[in-house]
């Protein structure tokens, strides 16, 4: 459902926005999107999928673009079948938690 997408994560060599030595973590990834998530210990934690969304959600977003006509209703009949498939939702938001919370600091 997106257009736009990272397609490098960043890092040193095309950023000044990062010290020497920083590690970049591309924590997820799919077959359309090879930049799911981005991680730089205490720094960063990012994620390209909407972890907020539903299965019902995803529907209604699916209904609302064929009714604008930005999505064919065979292409939302395709997205809609995978809707309720099987995802690492509470693996993610253990490590925001985490990440929010401190608990990766001590990892080297």
């Amino acid at each position: 459902m997106h257009v736009d997408h990272v397609v490098n994560p960043p890092s040193v060599d095309t950023t000044d926005l990062l010290p020497k030595g920083t590690q970049v973590h591309v924590w997820g990834t799919s077959e359309h999107t090879g930049v799911q998530g981005v991680y730089i210990q205490k720094r960063l934690f990012t994620t390209q999928g909407h972890m907020e969304f539903n299965e019902a959600m995803v529907k209604r977003q699916l209904e609302m673009r064929v009714k604008a006509g930005s999505l064919s209703e065979k292409d939302a009949d395709e997205a809609s079948e995978s809707a309720d498939w099987l995802h690492d939702g509470q693996r993610v938001a253990k490590a925001v938690v985490r990440f929010f919370h401190g608990d990766d600091d001590k990892i080297q």
